[in-house]
């Protein structure tokens, strides 16, 4: 009886170590404005980049953590930024890049 309780103890504690060493599964977000002015955030904080120069800056410092992000650019094409912001994301090889492209 004794020896079934103890085998039964390690079972259950090793089954309890397994499930804590699940990875995180949170999605990070990035969604960028592009139109004469940036507007991004990031995991739901605002970014302080407001040109195509400080966006190049800001993604080559942080591309390492940000490429698994799901991006959502929104804006009009040859206007403003949009296409600059998007080379930028492709240059750094983003993986989830979705466009909404405004009608107006």
């Amino acid at each position: 009886m004794k020896r079934s309780l103890i085998c039964l103890a390690v079972f259950l504690g090793a089954i309890h170590c397994c499930y804590a060493q699940k990875t995180d599964t949170v999605k990070r977000y990035f969604i960028i404005s592009a139109g004469t002015v940036i507007n991004a955030y990031y995991n739901d904080k605002p970014l302080a980049v407001e040109t195509i120069e400080d966006f190049n800056d800001y993604i080559q410092k942080n591309a390492k953590s940000m490429k698994e992000a799901w991006v959502v650019v929104s804006g009009k094409p040859k206007e403003g930024t949009f296409d600059d912001v998007l080379k930028t994301l492709s240059r750094y090889k983003f993986k989830h890049v979705s466009k909404n492209i405004s009608a107006n």
